[in-house]
């Protein structure tokens, strides 16, 4: 009956580290989002529009925005998006980086009508293996910008690579 009763409590601890590190993964997440999301709203306020932007959360909790070479203004949102998908991956492989973020601008279907609606994508990834993608949707007026519920679904964990 003892071994049964360790049993048990080994399973207990086990899900239970997992669980802290799983939400530890989601706090550094939100923390990087809220970081980041600030950079595309004033975009968006100032121009209409915003350029993929990509970030990351150091190992010390430092933030740093992933540098935009000058020639990379004539690139498409795509071929940006890709490039710092790349720069970012390297990071994560070097050991510099505990989370990312992606921003970029995105049309989804609204989980509460289907509509579609412009919206702020968010790809985060944690080294942890947490991978989400946060949806801001939102409308300009003018230059005012209303957001919507912000929504998640799965994210990809492209960045950080399963050993």
């Amino acid at each position: 009956m003892k071994a049964f009763f360790n049993a048990i409590l080994l399973v207990s601890l086990f899900f239970s580290a997992a669980a802290q590190a799983q939400s530890q993964a989601q706090r550094d997440a939100e923390y990087l989002q809220e970081f980041v999301v600030p950079f595309a709203r004033l975009q968006l306020e100032r121009r209409g529009a915003f350029p993929p932007i990509g970030a990351a959360l150091k190992s010390n909790d430092k933030f740093i925005l992933m540098p935009v070479d000058k020639t990379a203004v004539s690139m498409l949102p795509k071929e940006l998006i890709e490039l710092m998908q790349e720069s970012l991956v390297q990071g994560a492989a070097d050991g510099e980086y505990k989370t990312t973020a992606l921003v970029y601008d995105a049309t989804v279907p609204l989980p509460s009508s289907g509509k579609p609606s412009d919206a702020i994508a968010v790809a985060l990834d944690h080294r942890d293996g947490y991978s989400v993608i946060t949806f801001i949707p939102y409308e300009l007026r003018g230059k005012q910008v209303h957001m919507g519920t912000p929504f998640t679904r799965p994210g990809t964990a492209s960045v950080f690579q399963q050993k």
